[in-house]
């Protein structure tokens, strides 16, 4: 089973449990900035006790801190795991036939993502609200 996680926007966490070319299980969480507190208990809910082959991830573009706590989850659930991690563009996520066929191009072995930010990452500037 693959276990995919979407975390490009600062409001979605997107969990999906892949089996077999079909998408088995699907959880969202459509708040803002709730990554660091929601994203692991959606996954321990939407995972349960399946053996996982590969873990694929959205890479970018999207938003900063968003991105990278999903990629560094993935990573290391993938690392931990010793299992492979897949990169999937944010415009690639959007269908699920091809994110499908995407995830089932799967690695021989780890090798971690990067984030893909679509924009250089400004942290440091105030944005108008």
């Amino acid at each position: 089973m693959i276990l995919f996680i979407n975390t490009s926007r600062t409001d979605l966490i997107q969990v999906k449990l892949i089996d077999q070319g079909k998408v088995v299980a699907l959880l969202e969480n459509h708040e803002q900035y709730k990554q660091s507190e929601l994203l692991l208990k959606l996954i321990d809910k939407v995972r349960g006790k399946a053996k996982l082959t590969a873990i694929g991830v959205v890479s970018g573009p999207g938003a900063f801190s968003a991105l990278r706590f999903g990629i560094t989850t993935a990573n290391t659930l993938a690392w931990s795991l010793q299992i492979p991690v897949i990169e999937v563009s944010a415009e690639q996520a959007v269908d699920d036939n091809k994110l499908i066929e995407l995830l089932s191009i799967t690695p021989k072995e780890f090798k971690p993502v990067v984030p893909k930010y679509g924009s250089e990452p400004n942290i440091t500037k105030k944005h108008d609200q």
